[in-house]
């Protein structure tokens, strides 16, 4: 039979380099037949179909139960709720920050630091000790005395005091206080609640300190009627007023009581308590002193012998006369030496003996409490001390280790306070604040943990609190090589070691050994499921390490969905970031910093840190690399110098890319081409270019080998193509392969236009996965091939490049970035699309360029594949690799000649032929065919247990099967599910899963997929599998995994459709085999094998193929 196809001219073109080509192919009439009737759908896919809806944010996971359960709870939230609702409230804190920040130097003036509280506190007591002295003796306190024993102390103490109590009611206007638990630091606040509480008092006494200093002056000035002002006491005493400020001093003494107490020295507690209990005695004796000395002064005024006639202390001087008033209040004569009928005095001496008892007694019993609650504590460490001295001596214990448990037991409870404070005395208000002083600084060094604590407080709080400590001795191992890790680990105090296997202490370097610092180990443990230890933490002292497990850490960030939300798309991004270190060559110092480097990057890509945090470098509509073309980089000409380009460094000029073109034939080797090229594309400039500014070192790496693979197919260089293999000890690319590449080069037509654009085009293409970048751009140009389009044509100085290029080789790469929306040749090589893909990719090239664009792909597809896994060279292009590379690449040189159907089927049939010897003779060895493909099978024997596999499944299962993989989306419906191949290699893995029941849930999953979309008249349904790859990798349950689509749902956008496991099944992944899961899955398999025995009427009725029946030859 021929196929007639309409005759373009660049088909015909095409037609006269033509070979005859055998193609495997399925009839029209054949796929309808196999396709005529639904199959009914089970239960399962039933309950699936019915939950189609809603929407949610869909997340790149392969993290732990804890995380997944967690991103499931914050999407779910956020929906609800919307992500931009966090911004006003973090930036409002933002702002109150920067508003702090300015009135930081006026409030540093003004807030009540210790300094302050100090000074402040010292005025209060002079004021106490000064006016009781002044009024008993009947001295003036004023700027202008006249007595010889007015002036000096006193004289200093009025002008001290005229400047500092105004001074201190203008500092209070800018004091803060705290209200409820709060720190209110608004300047109106502040004034409102010092003008309701202690403005009216401080202005009053101010005034009638003014007022007694400047009519003591007047009176002295004048002799009429301000005379007796002079010598007036209603001023004097009035102005003790100011001793009811000590009610303020009682808070300040609050708080240094607890600043002494929170540098938890014992002896400086004890000696506080009695420095303030021997002031307080002071204070009350000088009071009494004065009001007796007092007392006795106003009897004696009014003619009856007073105390001091008695004593005989009337005439001396004032200093005698202090000293006889404070020994009779500390040491009163029994009997008082009073008249008998001095009813004022016998009163006096009564009440000062009751006032002086009962402070002095309750001093000592203040200070008795202070010693018995010390020694309380104390006597509780002995006792335990004790009890374990008695413990290693009954069991007979070593001295040496005696000695060393001794020792540790010594420095833990020198380190750990046996006291702990009642939650219910403080609010969880100030408990977090309690935990952020004291835990804050172990995280805040981590770059995560210190944004958390910036845009989300209460949660870095509650982190904080999640810590826990733990203690160890000398030479003891905090976590082992090749131990499973299971929480992260921060170090403290101490001196610390890594180690690696069988290195001794001699053979270990430098690096590998530090003290007091903070460094964090193992944070990947907090996100994956299982990941071992690669080194060993060792201490060399007594230490103390906080850990944190996945538990803890989920059970926080479940109470704010938004920050989860921000977590969950670090996590994801560091997870994909991490990789096992390789111990051949790497020191052990480079393998612990490896998550402190994932942790960065993650976080200076997270999309809530660069709200932000704009970075300007970053900005893509700031962002202009044209000066990049207008000089030689520095780096770029010492290089150059360096490897002797053909002129010295300082009189050249940067290399255009048509100068690169020219050069590229010439006798230059791979260092000096790959200076050229950075020079030529400063989008690949080290320092400058986008790949250094968006994303990370191994896509630029990528870019680069791909180029270099191009460059050496160009010039027929094998051994600089294959070095890369060479050097890894790989099945290298075969002579006979390199020629086959050639001769796709060759049809390709390379030449310098379009070499230049697919250099161009390769250069660029993994920017489209940076998500600092993408974000930038609205959401429906977020997608990879659409955000290079969108940059190309909205910033073009961000590529300028794209200038050098002809208009050929720019309206190239404009047809790529289009044609890839709908086609991806990588899945394509594993079987991931379907006819119609190809078909897209036909109609595609045919609109657009015709056969000078499919030239151009296919000459792109060769740099891009080779450089997939980076090297100078290609290291990706393996003898392995290449079979499916060629047989792609012999597919698209067909695409305008073939039907899209028979071009796709036989690149199946030849590719599983040549990789697996399976000669697909019917349908259903070509639908074995396509499965081998996907599941990634590389041998025979993997293929002959993946027909095992599909022998277990039921004739209707393998039926439905088969019409799943063999539809081809033109002539029926096809579903193309995206990460179907990572699911089989998952499930390949997971004994929990086997290929064989992850089918029987993947027929449940694509009839409910039919179902779902039978109004909406798609031909290729593309159903993202993400989740489900996720949790084939995690499950430990194979009942759980059989029955996870009741717990699961679809969610269908305008192009796509989705399915979210949902909460309900990643609480399940860990849940243990039980006689009940037994039971109900043996249950479970009864009724599908009931259901299945039968085959249906469609199946029974639908042809049978053999080959030769459907090996055709066409003649062109």
């Amino acid at each position: 039979m021929a196929v007639e196809t309409p005759m373009s001219p660049d088909l015909a073109e095409a037609l006269q380099n033509a070979e005859h080509t055998e193609l495997w192919q399925l009839s029209h009439e054949d796929l309808l037949a196999i396709t005529g009737q639904d199959v009914p759908l089970t239960e399962e896919a039933l309950i699936l179909q019915s939950s189609e809806g809603g929407s949610s944010a869909r997340l790149n996971k392969r993290l732990n139960w804890h995380m997944m359960e967690l991103s499931q709870k914050a999407a779910e939230a956020v929906d609800v709720v919307g992500k931009d609702n966090w911004k006003p409230s973090v930036m409002e804190g933002r702002r109150r920050s920067v508003k702090g920040a300015l009135e930081e130097p006026l409030s540093e003036v003004a807030v009540s630091k210790h300094e302050n509280r100090g000074m402040w506190l010292q005025r209060v007591r002079q004021v106490i000790g000064r006016l009781p002295l002044c009024i008993a003796w009947d001295l003036n306190l004023t700027p202008f005395p006249e007595r010889a024993t007015e002036k000096g102390a006193l004289q200093a103490f009025a002008i001290l005091s005229l400047t500092f109590w105004p001074a201190d009611i203008v500092l209070n206007f800018f004091t803060a206080f705290h209200q409820k638990g709060h720190l209110i630091t608004d300047l109106t606040s502040i004034a409102w609640n010092y003008v309701k509480t202690w403005f009216l008092f401080d202005i009053t006494v101010v005034l009638i300190d003014f007022s007694a200093s400047f009519m003591t002056l007047l009176g002295r000035e004048s002799n009429d009627i301000l005379q007796p002002l002079r010598s007036a006491r209603y001023l004097r005493i009035l102005r003790t007023l100011r001793i009811l400020r000590i009610l303020k001093a009682g808070k300040i003494n609050v708080m240094m009581e607890n600043l002494v107490i929170s540098m938890g020295r014992q002896w400086l507690i004890l000696a506080f308590t009695m420095c303030k209990m021997l002031v307080t005695i002071g204070m009350v004796t000088h009071i009494l002193s004065c009001i007796w000395f007092g007392v006795g002064k106003y009897v004696s005024g009014t003619g009856q012998r007073s105390w001091l006639d008695l004593a005989g202390v009337s005439e001396l001087d004032l200093g005698l006369q202090y000293v006889h008033a404070a020994t009779w209040i500390l040491l009163p004569p029994a009997p008082p030496l009073i008249e008998a009928d001095s009813r004022y005095e016998r009163l006096g001496a009564l009440m000062f003996f009751i006032i002086t008892v009962l402070v002095i007694g309750s001093a000592l019993s203040i200070l008795t409490g202070t010693l018995n609650q010390i020694h309380q504590v104390n006597s509780e460490r002995s006792k335990k001390r004790r009890e374990l001295r008695i413990f290693l001596q009954t069991r007979k214990i070593p001295t040496e280790l005696t000695m060393r448990i001794m020792s540790y037991a010594d420095y833990k409870s020198a380190r750990h306070s046996p006291v702990s404070y009642d939650s219910n005395m403080i609010s969880p208000m100030l408990e977090a604040e309690l935990a952020t002083v004291m835990f804050g600084s172990i995280l805040n060094e981590h770059p995560m943990f210190w944004c958390t604590s910036i845009t989300f407080p209460g949660v870095f709080a509650d982190m904080c609190r999640a810590l826990e400590k733990k203690y160890f001795c000398e030479s003891e191992f905090v976590f082992c090589q090749g131990a499973l890790a299971e929480m992260m680990y921060i170090t403290s105090h101490g001196s610390f070691a890594l180690l690696e296997e069988n290195t001794t202490r001699s053979a270990t370097p430098l690096s590998s050994f530090f003290a007091n610092e903070k460094r964090y180990f193992c944070e990947v443990a907090l996100y994956v499921e299982a990941v071992l230890h690669s080194f060993a933490l060792r201490t060399d002292s007594f230490a103390e390490v906080f850990v944190l497990t996945a538990g803890r850490l989920a059970r926080v960030l479940s109470n704010s969905p938004m920050c989860a939300t921000m977590y969950i798309e670090y996590v994801t991004d560091f997870v994909n970031r991490y990789k096992m270190p390789t111990k051949s060559n790497t020191l052990v110092a480079d393998m612990a910093a490896e998550d402190l480097h994932c942790s960065k990057a993650a976080c200076e890509n997270n999309s809530f840190y660069l709200e932000l945090n704009v970075d300007t470098r970053r900005v893509l509509k700031f962002l202009d690399l044209t000066y990049l073309q207008d000089r030689l980089p520095e780096a770029e000409e010492d290089l150059a110098a360096t490897l002797s380009l053909e002129v010295p460094s300082s009189t050249r000029r940067r290399t255009s890319v048509s100068d690169f073109m020219r050069k590229l034939h010439g006798e230059v080797t791979v260092a000096q081409t790959q200076v050229m090229l950075r020079e030529a594309y400063v989008e690949l400039d080290p320092q400058d270019g986008l790949h250094a500014r968006y994303s990370e070192a191994i896509e630029q790496e990528r870019a680069e080998s791909g180029i270099l693979s191009l460059i050496a197919l160009v010039r027929r260089d094998y051994h600089g193509f294959v070095a890369p293999q060479v050097a890894t000890g790989s099945g290298a690319l075969t002579r006979a392969q390199w020629d086959e590449l050639q001769e796709a080069l060759r049809w390709a037509e390379p030449d310098a236009e379009r070499l230049a654009g697919a250099i161009f085009l390769v250069a660029i293409k993994g920017l489209g996965k940076s998500p600092s970048l993408t974000r930038q751009m609205p959401a429906e140009d977020q997608r990879p091939e659409q955000a290079l389009l969108y940059i190309l044509s909205n910033y073009r100085d961000a590529v300028p490049t794209v200038r050098e290029l002809s208009s050929n080789a720019q309206e190239s790469v404009y047809g790529i970035l289009e044609l890839q929306k709908s086609f991806n040749f990588a899945q394509m090589l594993q079987g991931e699309n379907v006819p119609a893909n190809v078909l897209q990719l036909r109609r595609g090239i045919t609109s657009r360029g015709g056969l000078g664009l499919l030239q151009f792909f296919v000459l792109y597809l060769l740099g891009f594949m080779s450089g997939l896994a980076g090297g100078k060279g290609s290291r990706f292009m393996t003898s392995l690799n290449a079979t499916a590379v060629i047989r792609g690449l012999n597919l698209m040189k067909n695409v305008l000649i073939d039907e899209p159907s028979p071009l796709y089927w036989t690149y199946i049939r030849e590719r599983s032929y040549e990789l697996l010897k399976h000669e697909a003779s019917d349908s259903n060895n070509l639908a074995q065919a396509r499965l081998a493909c996907l599941c990634r099978t590389q041998t025979h024997e993997d293929f002959l247990r993946l027909q095992k596999a599909w022998q277990k499944l039921s004739k209707v299962q393998q039926a439905e099967l088969a019409l799943l993989l063999l539809a081809d989306g033109i002539s029926n419906q096809a579903i193309v599910c995206e990460f179907l191949p990572l699911c089989l290699e998952r499930a390949k893995a997971n004994p929990f899963v086997t290929v064989g029941t992850f089918l029987e849930v993947l027929l449940d999953l694509m009839q409910a997929v039919r179902a779902a979309t039978k109004k909406k008249n798609w031909m290729v349904v593309q159903v993202d599998l993400n989740d489900l790859a996720a949790f084939v990798l995690m499950v430990k349950n194979s009942y759980v995994f059989q029955s996870c689509l009741v717990r699961s749902k679809l969610r269908s956008t305008s192009s796509r459709i989705y399915l979210d496991m949902t909460q309900e099944n990643w609480r399940r992944v860990n849940e243990p085999q039980s006689d009940t899961v037994v039971i109900a899955r043996g249950l479970h398999h009864l009724v599908r094998r009931h259901k299945m025995e039968e085959p249906s009427e469609a199946w029974a009725n639908a042809p049978k193929y053999n080959r030769s029946q459907r090996l055709v030859k066409i003649q062109i």
